[in-house]
């Protein structure tokens, strides 16, 4: 083996333990992903969330909660979704 394989060998070896060393879960509750969103609507998202959290004082609840109850409505009103997709498709093409 050269040089260069047995480096990528033992850098390789360190995520074999972390894959067969975590137990395995068989139902995911949660999960972590990345989005990229429009930098205004994040600083939206956070004043609204901040309200809301304020308003239902002395209940709280997390932004996360908040995100997923946004979601969560969105996907029990898809026609209305739609509807504001093609608005902003259109108004997208308008423009180019």
């Amino acid at each position: 083996m050269t040089e260069k394989e047995d480096r990528i060998s033992k850098l390789s070896q360190r995520f074999k333990t972390h894959a067969t060393g975590r137990p395995k879960t068989k139902h995911k509750t949660r999960d972590r992903q990345s989005f990229y969103l429009d930098a205004d609507l994040t600083v939206q998202i956070d004043k609204v969330y901040k309200d809301i959290d304020h308003q239902l004082y002395p209940h709280s609840i997390s932004k996360s909660v908040f995100l997923e109850t946004i979601i969560e409505y969105g996907l029990e009103n898809l026609q209305s979704i739609k509807a504001r997709l093609v608005e902003i498709a259109a108004k997208d093409e308008n423009s180019s």
